[in-house]
């Protein structure tokens, strides 16, 4: 074999080598594309992990993270604070009980007091001092004198003594008395939806003209004889007017639908395309005659403009 033979694989070799090398430009779009998108995701606005809350009426905007504790916190404060209001009124409730207990103790030492001394008071009624005088001696009758001076006296202080317990007494049934309605007010108005001066205006309206209870009733039914507060009489009331008042709501939404109901099916429904007061536009033979021809005239004069 001649060495002049081509050889295939040189051939091959030699066609790769001759080939015209091409450069392996970089994808600038690419680049473009990843430079926007990385500048994209950096001018992105963060994500936002405050939420806005309400407290004594001003908004406060906080980490998300952290409202489940000031929500437990303020439910703990509230809490904190129902206890420590009804601690204070025990207190004073005890207080007033005791004062009360010791008036009445007092009234009632008074009283028997006062009873002994107009016993003896009565001894020296219709009593002739000039006859006593001269059957028992000037001494004697001054001194009989100053005694009956002194049960007038004391008749005076204890019956003084009596005015100042009864008006003590009434002073502290009436500050339990208000205290009472207050407690009982601050405990309406958290389980009563809207509670307030008119909503209670209205409930004392509904209790006076439906069970004839005066407003001075319904105000004494919140206050227990021992001058704790009570609320139940109020919040029958309060769900009673509410169910009673939803039931007329329905009542009347009935009514007035089935007198829509009714009108619907007197009034015939109008034809879809058909004009108030006359029959569908354009000119069709369903038209009567003098109709069809004021219409056709009025068509051809419009034509003619």
């Amino acid at each position: 074999m001649s060495e002049d033979a081509t050889n295939p694989v040189d051939v091959e070799d030699d066609a790769v080598l001759d080939q015209p090398e091409v450069e392996v430009e970089a994808d600038e779009t690419a680049d473009i594309d990843a430079e926007e998108t990385e500048g994209e995701a950096e001018e992105a606005p963060p994500e936002d992990d405050t939420e806005e809350i309400e407290r004594d009426g001003v908004k406060y905007r906080i980490p998300k993270a952290l409202k489940d504790d000031l929500l437990r916190q303020a439910d703990y404060t509230r809490k904190t604070q129902e206890v420590a209001e009804t601690r204070r009124a025990l207190e004073m409730q005890a207080q007033s009980l005791t004062q009360q207990a010791q008036l009445a103790e007092a009234t009632l030492e008074h009283r028997t007091n006062l009873k002994l001394v107009e016993q003896q008071l009565a001894t020296f009624q219709n009593t002739d001092w000039s006859a006593y005088s001269a059957q028992y001696g000037a001494d004697a009758t001054a001194a009989a004198m100053a005694s009956w001076q002194q049960y007038r006296d004391a008749q005076a202080e204890l019956s003084s003594a009596i005015t100042r317990a009864e008006g003590e007494t009434r002073a502290i049934s009436e500050r339990n008395a208000a205290n009472a309605i207050a407690q009982a007010e601050a405990q309406l108005s958290r389980e009563i939806e809207g509670w307030g001066v008119e909503y209670l205006s209205s409930l004392a309206a509904y209790a006076s003209k439906e069970f004839g209870v005066s407003p001075q009733e319904l105000r004494e039914s919140v206050i227990n004889p021992d001058g704790t507060p009570d609320t139940r009489t109020i919040k029958v009331l309060a769900r009673l007017h509410k169910a009673e008042t939803e039931l007329a709501t329905l009542k009347a939404q009935q009514t007035k639908a089935q007198q829509a109901s009714k009108q619907a099916a007197v009034t015939p429904a109008k034809p879809v395309g058909q004009r108030a007061g006359g029959y569908k536009p354009g000119l069709n033979d369903d038209l009567p005659a003098d109709e069809w021809l004021r219409r056709r005239n009025a068509a051809l004069a419009k034509r003619d403009r």
